[in-house]
């Protein structure tokens, strides 16, 4: 990170460890299979006019925001000089939408039609490429030597979306300072390859891969480690490697990224991407999938976040479920037959082929991540430990599902809310978990829920 050259004169001697995130508010009856935008500045603005601003990002960097509806993505972290700061300036750039068009007629976004029932990217407008933060709480906002900060954004897709798709950014702010406390504690999902090890501290570095920012994340014995994808049984910190490309579910505390779950994505140096599944095609053994990350891919050019690419899976692939402590009950993702539209699933490149008709890859490593779908609260059964959730996005209805049966257990995590009896029926939620076939119904597949996250919006 890197911080302005001057300190501010209302600025008080020694540094505080700021850090920020962000994540989504989803969209209402918007068809968006990934949404991503440049955040090329981030800075905050001291309460002395004539004083100068303070990065918190030390290089633009490029967020998927529909796969952050429960979970929040880590920017950076940066030591800032203590003091008062009146609000925050963001810039955005470079808007991107990956849209299936449902309606009735075909729909032109930033020079680009969409056919019925296609799949497209599309560059919509950005209508305002800045947004300055100046609510309270948290702004004014008073920065203390060594009392680490962290600042968690909130792009809410839902008002930053116009009916003719552009996008005007509606951004608000958290902090941990605000006297919740909840932003100090919301979970982190950081992506990108280790760079060094440390076995003595039980700790790692981690490169993002877009900005190439490193930071240290801290494991403890409650860490949980899942690293069958790479063929390490120990399943613990002896399995990380310098090159490895892993994804982190940590919290912030003191300023420092404590991990709750690593995830061995691939083996080193293994192309390996991730998305959601938006179409199947059984007779060829292939699917359709939205790119949400891409972590050392074959073409760094070629796939980007957002672009939709087909998908085979190789005779004799190996399937693995990165569980994050769920139990998955006898339900299976064993087989092509298990594949379900709206899954999140990462695989490991091993061929790139391409033609007019797109982009097709090859694999023989398929693993069932966490999907993270947004609806509406319709029944609620106390006795069976699970909700039905209705209003579901486009991409189901469309193809017949109609709602969604949650299942939640003993490591169900709640935001906004206590628990499964505190929910009430028209409530919108957001729900991370592992979306498997229901054995009872094939209309009415089965999401066990790791995250219940109540909209308050």
């Amino acid at each position: 990170g890197c911080s302005s050259n001057s300190t501010p004169s209302n600025v008080s001697s020694g540094t505080v460890p700021v850090s920020m995130t962000i994540h989504d508010t989803p969209p209402a009856g918007v068809s968006i299979l990934s949404f991503e935008i440049h955040i090329t500045g981030a800075s905050l603005q001291p309460s002395d006019s004539s004083a100068s601003a303070v990065s918190l990002i030390s290089a633009p960097d490029e967020i998927e925001l529909e796969h952050l509806q429960t979970n929040s993505a880590f920017l950076g972290s940066i030591s800032v000089p203590a003091g008062s700061y009146s609000g925050l300036l963001v810039t955005f750039a470079n808007p991107q939408m990956t849209i299936l068009n449902d309606t009735a007629a075909a729909i032109t976004v930033g020079g680009q039609t969409c056919n019925i029932g296609q799949i497209c990217e599309v560059n919509p407008a950005l209508n305002q490429a800045s947004v300055t933060l100046t609510s309270n709480p948290p702004f004014p906002i008073t920065l203390s030597s060594n009392s680490p900060v962290n600042l968690q954004m909130d792009f809410n897709l839902n008002s930053s979306i116009g009916s003719d798709l552009s996008v005007t950014p509606t951004v608000t702010v958290t902090s941990a300072t605000s006297g919740s406390g909840e932003a100090e504690q919301e979970d982190i999902e950081v992506v990108g390859s280790v760079t060094g090890v440390d076995s003595s501290n039980q700790s790692f570095t981690i490169q993002l891969p877009l900005s190439g920012q490193t930071e240290t994340v801290t494991t403890t014995s409650s860490t949980e480690f899942d690293f069958e994808n790479d063929n390490c049984s120990a399943n613990n910190f002896s399995c990380l490697a310098t090159g490895q490309t892993v994804k982190v579910e940590a919290q912030m505390n003191n300023g420092a990224l404590t991990a709750k779950d690593v995830e061995g994505i691939a083996l080193p140096k293994t192309p390996t991407v991730t998305g959601t599944v938006v179409s199947l095609n059984a007779a060829q053994n292939q699917f359709e999938l939205v790119l949400q990350d891409v972590e050392d891919s074959q073409d760094g050019q070629t796939l980007t976040l957002g672009l939709p690419v087909m998908v085979t899976v190789q005779s004799g692939a190996t399937f693995n479920v990165n569980a994050g402590g769920l139990s998955l009950g006898g339900l299976n993702f064993s087989a092509f037959s298990n594949f379900l539209l709206g899954q999140e699933v990462s695989v490991a490149v091993s061929g790139l082929q391409t033609s007019t008709s797109g982009i097709t890859l090859t694999t023989t490593q398929v693993t069932l991540d966490m999907s993270e779908i947004s609806g509406t609260v319709a029944s609620i059964d106390t006795t069976n430990n699970n909700f039905t959730l209705t209003n579901l996005p486009s991409l189901f209805t469309s193809n017949g599902i109609t709602q969604i049966l949650v299942q939640v257990g003993s490591n169900t995590q709640y935001e906004n809310t206590t628990g499964l009896g505190a929910l009430s029926a028209n409530q919108p939620v957001s729900v991370s978990g592992l979306l498997l076939d229901n054995p009872a119904s094939s209309t009415e597949p089965i999401l066990l829920a790791s995250t219940v996250k109540l909209r308050l919006d």
